[in-house]
């Protein structure tokens, strides 16, 4: 009973981050549209937050990692984000102000949905699916708040903003004091997680070869679907749509994620290799129907497929992570992943998106996102083939798993 409170908790956290995440970072760029900002100056301010966000995770994650400290960190980083959020709403109409505190902000707020999820691992060690099923309520609150936010800005103006932030955060301090501080699992490893070695160095993460090419795999998805979904706006734009219809497109594709969330644990019976395949696969759809689309319709299709590759993708890249580090790099090691999936593709992806598609158009920006798609694709096969090869040699498969 007391193991379910917890859990219940953690799913508390998950929504509350993450409708503070829609509310606020979700609709950033449609603020900063409003303010007179330019697509390629946005693109520029995005990639400057996505490679504070990346240097973020580096450094608190491995703070968090040697310290044990991932409710602290989870608190004090959300306090800041409000205070830089409020910040950036007041003075944002300068684009100075806005590129350094939204840096900033992706400094602070780049680590926490990583610490969170890893906090939910260490407190669950036997629990393979408990990051993925709490997450699932993460999306749920994302989904939500982003279909009532595009209404409610379209109605009332970004003053909603900032209210909605504060909400949110408020039930993030509420709740978080009450739940256990990080602790290394006492009674054993989650499965097939390595054990805990001493004066463990990030630079152990090179010596997965499976996990190097798993991190490979999500960068270049990555680097695919980060311009699509910073421009989503600009695209929707394009066919006719507006704000609100960005919450529509943000709501529908979230609620086709959570069932995948919630189901991380029934579908463990395939392999990982071959749903690291199957999520890059609807990547590909993703991109394929976004830059195809003559309407919103089609661009909400394409989010759809989206979230079906992040619902396959989130839970299998936490357990193949577990899988290959020991839990004395837990923080590191998924933020690394974290920071491959999407500061560090992101950073780079927007930094040239915002321009090519003021110069070039839809097209040749949708170009460049298929070629890096087809390159995660091709990493994905590596490792299942490579999987292969290992279960060849170790002996025959598992008859649980297909």
């Amino acid at each position: 009973m007391k193991e379910r409170r917890i859990f219940i908790r953690f799913c508390v956290l998950q929504a509350a981050y993450w409708s503070f995440y829609a509310a606020f970072p979700g609709y950033i760029s449609a603020f900063a549209l409003s303010q007179g900002i330019s697509t390629s100056l946005l693109g520029v301010i995005l990639a400057a937050n996505m490679l504070c966000a990346l240097s973020g995770s580096l450094i608190w994650g491995r703070w968090v990692d040697k310290n044990k400290a991932g409710r602290k960190f989870y608190l004090l980083g959300n306090g800041v984000a409000l205070l830089l959020g409020l910040f950036l709403y007041l003075f944002g109409e300068s684009p100075i102000i806005l590129l350094i505190t939204y840096s900033l902000f992706g400094f602070m707020t780049g680590p926490i949905p990583t610490t969170l999820d890893a906090w939910v691992i260490a407190t669950f060690p036997g629990r393979t699916d408990a990051a993925a099923r709490s997450r699932a309520f993460g999306t749920l609150g994302f989904a939500v708040v982003m279909l009532l936010m595009g209404q409610l800005i379209v109605r009332f103006g970004y003053e909603a903003m900032p209210v909605a932030a504060v909400l949110f955060m408020a039930v993030n301090f509420a709740v978080a004091p009450f739940q256990p501080k990080n602790r290394e699992d006492g009674e054993g490893n989650a499965v097939g997680q390595r054990e805990v070695c001493s004066g463990e160095s990030p630079r152990q993460l090179l010596a997965s070869r499976r996990y190097m090419l798993m991190a490979a795999a999500v960068f270049f998805t990555g680097m695919a679907i980060a311009p699509i979904n910073t421009m989503k706006l600009v695209l929707l734009e394009n066919v006719g749509g507006d704000v609100s219809v960005l919450g529509w497109d943000s709501f529908i594709g979230c609620m086709i994620q959570i069932p995948f969330l919630m189901l991380a644990g029934k579908i463990r019976h395939v392999r990982s290799e071959k749903r690291l395949l199957m999520g890059a696969g609807f990547a590909m759809l993703y991109t394929l129907f976004v830059i195809q689309a003559g309407n919103p319709l089609v661009v909400i299709i394409g989010t759809i497929c989206n979230n079906i590759s992040f619902g396959i993708l989130f839970p299998t890249m936490r357990e193949m992570t577990e899988e290959s580090v020991s839990s004395g790099l837990r923080n590191t090691a998924h933020g690394v992943i974290d920071v491959a999936y999407g500061s560090l593709a992101g950073m780079l992806a927007t930094a040239w998106s915002g321009v090519m598609l003021e110069r070039s158009g839809i097209a040749a920006m949708g170009s460049i996102c298929i070629i890096m798609q087809t390159i995660a694709i091709s990493f994905c096969f590596a490792i299942l083939l490579a999987g292969r090869k290992r279960r060849k040699i170790s002996g025959p498969p598992c008859a649980s798993r297909v």
